[in-house]
């Protein structure tokens, strides 16, 4: 590609960079002086290339008193370039791609993500689960092409790793550690969660599976997805609005009481990670029911009084 083209392709690109970024941050305007120096141009050269945007549509303004170029809005280039990012910013995304969807969708066509990601010291916020980045790329490609998966799992008080085949469904998050939400071969009844973490030599397999229905899929906040059941959980009146506020749950309800103290519901699939989980929240909560619950919550408040 000619030298001269690919300097004027790069100034043009600072132009629209400069403009782009003033007109989000709510700026005034990018001074005339400030874009001369940093493209390393003449103020003709600057004049033509503002013209090429214009006839590209773009809002283009100049105030000639103020010596400041701007854009009047929000504009795009008509033609999109996939920007491929890796390290940190890579790992980040293609982790909250999988966490949302649509996010993914959002993106599609202005940025992808190298698939041998190199994340070196990148870590993500709210999450304290360590695995290797090298997984998500993989993931992401099963789960979008309804792919099956084969992995060795290893769990902490197992001695030998297992090798697992599964149709993965989805990635969340609970308590800082990302999960994978995967259907069993064999029985399509049944649903496992796994952490990254403990996820090694991940295999994309040639078996397609069709994706189930959302409402047969579990929906309950935790690692375990055993028969979810409904937790009721009391907060007292000082910590009521603290619980108004947030919405761990779709499926998340609240009742306020006279005396100020409030009582909600969220489905877990196993009681005493339930039991873990408000005891995480601090004095003010107590379980109400069910009695499997409110027993395991008990029993961790003698353990932890001895």
């Amino acid at each position: 590609m000619p030298a001269p083209f690919l300097s004027h392709l790069e100034r043009l690109s600072q132009l629209h960079n400069a403009l782009a970024e003033d007109c989000a941050q709510g700026g005034d305007g990018v001074p005339a002086e400030m874009l001369l120096k940093a493209m390393g141009c003449e103020r003709k050269a600057l004049y033509r290339l503002a013209e090429e945007l214009r006839a590209m549509e773009a809002p283009v303004h100049y105030y000639d008193e103020l010596h400041l170029w701007r854009y009047r809005h929000a504009w795009n280039f008509p033609i999109r370039f996939v920007y491929t990012v890796d390290g940190a910013v890579g790992m980040r995304l293609a982790l909250d791609c999988l966490l949302d969807p649509a996010l993914e969708r959002g993106l599609d066509g202005i940025l992808a993500i190298d698939p041998d990601l190199h994340a070196g010291k990148a870590t993500l916020p709210r999450l304290t689960g360590r695995f290797s980045p090298a997984l998500l790329g993989p993931l992401a490609r099963a789960m979008k092409d309804h792919c099956r998966v084969a992995f060795i799992y290893r769990k902490p008080r197992e001695t030998t790793p297992r090798r697992r085949v599964v149709e993965p469904l989805e990635i969340f998050e609970w308590n800082g550690m990302p999960y994978l939400q995967a259907r069993e071969v064999g029985d399509t009844r049944i649903f496992k969660r796994f952490a990254l973490s403990r996820l090694e030599s991940l295999e994309v397999l040639n078996e397609h599976f069709r994706k189930p229905s959302r409402t047969a899929a579990p929906s309950c906040l935790g690692a375990f997805c055993n028969a979810s059941f409904e937790a009721e959980i009391e907060a007292d009146a000082e910590h009521a609005a603290y619980v108004r506020e947030r919405q761990w749950h779709p499926r998340q309800k609240t009742t306020l009481r006279e005396n100020g103290s409030l009582v909600f519901t969220l489905p877990f699939g196993d009681p005493d990670e339930a039991a873990r989980w408000i005891l995480g929240q601090g004095p003010g909560f107590r379980p109400i029911k069910p009695q499997p619950l409110v027993k395991s919550w008990k029993a961790m408040i003698r353990r932890l009084a001895a």
